[in-house]
């Protein structure tokens, strides 16, 4: 029924879309604690006034992701790039970790006085 779908994927592309992952994670609270502390940024952020800074945060992070991930999957095609699984894996983790603690209420009240 679906013989179009294979049965694995390989290696390089699913390195590369962890990797181009981790790095929009990572755009993403950038952007977003950018957007909170700067007025200009924010208002050069708003592509959509209804919704707000939020439109040009997720717009930001898919052009990162897909920028990052065809780059990486074109370096990486054809190679046996084994050696990259660990570091790849920690850097997405790593991400996931900081992106959660980056994107908690009180990281954007802190202030330096």
């Amino acid at each position: 029924m679906f013989h179009f779908f294979r049965n694995r994927i390989h290696e390089s592309l699913a390195l590369a879309a962890m990797f181009a992952g981790a790095v929009a994670l990572n755009v993403a609270w950038i952007d977003n604690l950018l957007i909170t502390r700067s007025p200009v940024i924010r208002d050069w952020m708003t592509l959509n006034t209804d919704i707000g800074s939020i439109s040009g945060l997720y717009l930001d992070t898919l052009g990162a992701f897909f920028t990052t991930f065809l780059i990486v999957a074109v370096i990486w095609r054809g190679r046996d790039i084994t050696h990259w699984r660990e570091r790849v894996f920690w850097f997405f983790v790593a991400s996931i970790i900081i992106f959660l603690l980056m994107t908690l209420p009180f990281v954007y009240g802190f202030v330096i006085g």
